[in-house]
């Protein structure tokens, strides 16, 4: 009995040594936060599957987890991330000759079909503006919208990426890894000018904010996520389309949809995909292809295939 355990033990911990290993192979290709939200799913496979040898890494234990995580609300694109990141680390196991092969080949879930892009109206907009005022936070909601920042971009924001001179903004630490430079509008240089009288002297943009019966003060550091999720509740009551029909889980209910908003504002105006990939960090153009069917309704490049538009009348 003891010896089964020492087994079972030793088992486990070389398990979580390849997970390290998995960790570190994964740093090479992809960027440190892609590679640590890849093994976070993995580790938590392995605990909600009571996994504690390869050997256990079967497709029906794939499919349980997969299950259980649509059960909890998760969209098909969170399936889908979920079964990549345990196969690339299949793939890990049978490149170190622990597994004979991948196990998630015998899991079936369908490509993500492609959803069009939730954005808010004008007048939704303003009304999100008009709650952030009156609760303190007008600047993070209104730079949001006019820049597309992604939550974690916000946070990690510092004055010495901002040039509010040349209008630009360097974002240094991106989801893809890779930094860029994103102009400023009129709307983002306001957003900013008014955060400055506030947190001009620190570091950071937007600062470690506490409440205090006079109004609030603030410490030289990030901001903690819970609180910018804490802050949108106000907005998610007053705006019907921040969690009408969504899930829980989904992305679009938080600050992603001021993101949304942003690329689908761009598109509508006649912005290319080309640079409203390289504003939002992308490095693939596919990727914003959603928000192609915002473009103008007419193009005139459609009269070219028509040598004559005279020719097309009925005779």
């Amino acid at each position: 009995m003891i010896g089964s355990r020492a087994k079972s033990a030793a088992s486990t911990a070389g398990l979580l040594r390849q997970v390290e290993a998995f960790r570190r192979s994964r740093e090479l290709v992809a960027a440190p936060k892609q590679a640590g939200a890849a093994v976070a799913v993995v580790r938590r496979f392995l605990w909600q599957q009571q996994i504690a040898a390869a050997s256990q890494i079967t497709p029906a234990a794939v499919q349980q987890f997969l299950a259980n995580a649509q059960a909890q609300g998760r969209a098909r694109k969170t399936l889908w991330n979920y079964r990549s990141a345990i196969s690339a680390f299949c793939r890990h196991l049978v490149g170190c000759g622990i597994l004979p092969a991948d196990p998630c080949r015998g899991v079936g879930l369908a490509r993500p079909a492609e959803v069009l892009p939730r954005y808010l109206s004008q007048a939704e907009i303003s009304q999100a503006l008009q709650v952030a005022r009156r609760h303190g936070f007008w600047p993070e909601a209104a730079l949001a919208l006019a820049t597309g920042l992604r939550l974690g971009e916000m946070i990690r924001l510092q004055w010495s990426d901002v040039d509010l001179t040349a209008r630009s903004l360097s974002v240094r630490e991106s989801k893809s890894g890779r930094p860029r430079i994103l102009p400023l509008s009129a709307a983002a240089v306001e957003a900013l000018q008014e955060q400055a009288r506030v947190s001009g002297g620190f570091n950071y943009v937007f600062p470690a904010r506490k409440t205090h019966p006079g109004g609030f003060y603030y410490r030289d550091r990030r901001r903690a996520e819970k609180w910018w999720k804490l802050a949108l509740r106000p907005i998610q009551a007053a705006v019907p389309k921040f969690t009408a029909g969504m899930a829980r889980s989904a992305t679009g209910r938080g600050w992603h949809l001021f993101r949304h908003t942003f690329a689908s504002r761009a598109a509508q105006a006649g912005v290319s995909l080309y640079k409203l990939a390289a504003w939002l960090g992308h490095s693939d153009v596919r990727t914003v292809r959603i928000y192609a069917h915002l473009a103008a309704g007419y193009d005139e490049d459609i009269e070219r295939g028509q040598s004559n538009g005279s020719q097309m009348a009925v005779k």
